[in-house]
């Protein structure tokens, strides 16, 4: 009889934690905006958003100050080829975003790119430790982007789902 109730006892408690494995937290989803962003301690002017829902994210975030392109040439193609080349790079390290699937691990959150912003960057697995204030209303992701850089960003919640 007891060895029954070992047995029930370790079964319920397996499937409880299994059940609670991967589990997504609904207060994630929604809109998002990004208000702080920083690489290595330093503080940068980005701006952003973030969609989330219960299976996919889409991700957007850019310096707030951008090259203006457009209207500046009648043309594109007056321009030689070294400006191409200068204004890509101006606008590549610029912005960044990705959108896909994710999933939880206990308190980190691995980012599961379908579509990037950057070339390559779609076969990479980021992955950000989060925090959700109480009200769920304040998300921040502390993490290492994939050149090494310590990346710190805080989401403020704009709309619910």
């Amino acid at each position: 009889m007891k060895l029954g109730w070992v047995i029930s006892t370790i079964l319920v408690v397996l499937m409880l934690a299994n059940g609670a494995y991967g589990q997504k937290d609904e207060r994630l989803y929604g809109v998002w905006k990004l208000t702080d962003y920083a690489r290595d301690g330093q503080v940068l002017d980005w701006t952003g958003i973030m969609i989330i829902t219960s299976e996919y994210f889409s991700r957007n975030y850019m310096a707030q100050e951008r090259p203006l392109i457009q209207d500046r040439y009648e043309n594109p193609a007056d321009l030689s080829d070294q400006e191409k080349t200068d204004m890509v790079e101006a606008l590549h390290q610029k912005f960044a975003g990705a959108s896909g699937t994710y999933r939880f691990e206990n308190d980190t959150l691995f980012f599961n790119p379908i579509v990037s912003a950057t070339p390559g960057h779609a076969d990479r697995h980021p992955r950000r430790q989060f925090e959700l204030n109480q009200e769920g209303t304040r998300l921040t992701f502390k993490g290492t982007m994939s050149r090494g850089h310590g990346v710190r960003e805080v989401w403020e919640k704009v709309q619910d789902f």
